[in-house]
């Protein structure tokens, strides 16, 4: 199954102005897409069947629905999975974790998790590019994935702040920093709650449309 064409231009317009700024200021991020150039990575989403081919170039990172060349690595993932790799710094947690399957030259998957995650990108803002292309059924399925797994993300994260705080510290978390986790956690169920109310609105417009 493919994605609409206006899904993976989205993605592109979200993530290249930002890729290219951070080049141009060098360092790592420079580094790290001189390094990737010319890669190619073959990305499929589960259980939606959604497969994406995406090149990397010293301009930037352009997404294809197909193509005859081999890519040099594969990952195989929920939509949730992707998410967190566009977003979390740290590679090994997502590549590796069970439910992700990856194949090829997993060394330039876990560079290229390391670019996105460099560019600090927003799960709320990325969701909110790209669900409007999606079909709608696709993607109610990976809401309900992604429901799930930011419910589990925030019981993990505030145990694991817990823990951290306990075996480093030997102290409870205060309640400044319990507060400031609890906020990006609630800031993050707010922008899946806004997406599914914009999924109700679509699901009222179809109605709509096929009754006329």
């Amino acid at each position: 199954m493919q994605l609409p064409l206006a899904a993976l231009t989205a993605l592109e317009s979200l993530i290249n102005p930002l890729l290219r700024q951070a080049a141009a200021q060098g360092g790592a991020t420079a580094l790290s897409l001189q390094e990737l150039s010319g890669s190619l990575f073959e990305l499929r989403v589960h259980p939606q069947g959604w497969q994406v081919f995406v090149q990397v170039s010293d301009s930037g990172l352009y997404f294809y629905r197909q193509t005859e060349e081999t890519a040099d690595a594969w990952m195989e993932a929920s939509l949730p999975a992707y998410l967190q790799m566009a977003t979390r710094p740290d590679a090994q947690a997502v590549l590796f974790s069970p439910e992700v399957k990856v194949g090829g030259q997993t060394a330039k998957l876990e560079a290229f998790q390391g670019l996105l995650a460099a560019l600090g990108l927003d799960a709320g803002e990325l969701l909110n590019q790209v669900a409007g292309p999606l079909p709608l059924a696709g993607f109610q399925a990976g809401l309900s994935q992604l429901l799930g797994w930011t419910q589990r993300t925030a019981n993990a994260a505030r145990q694991d702040f817990k823990d951290y705080l306990e075996e480093e510290t030997g102290v409870m978390p205060g309640e400044n920093s319990r507060h400031l986790l609890e906020d990006s956690l609630d800031e993050l169920r707010m922008d899946v709650d806004r997406l599914e109310a914009r999924i109700r609105l679509l699901e009222t417009a179809q109605q709509q449309a096929g009754d006329h």
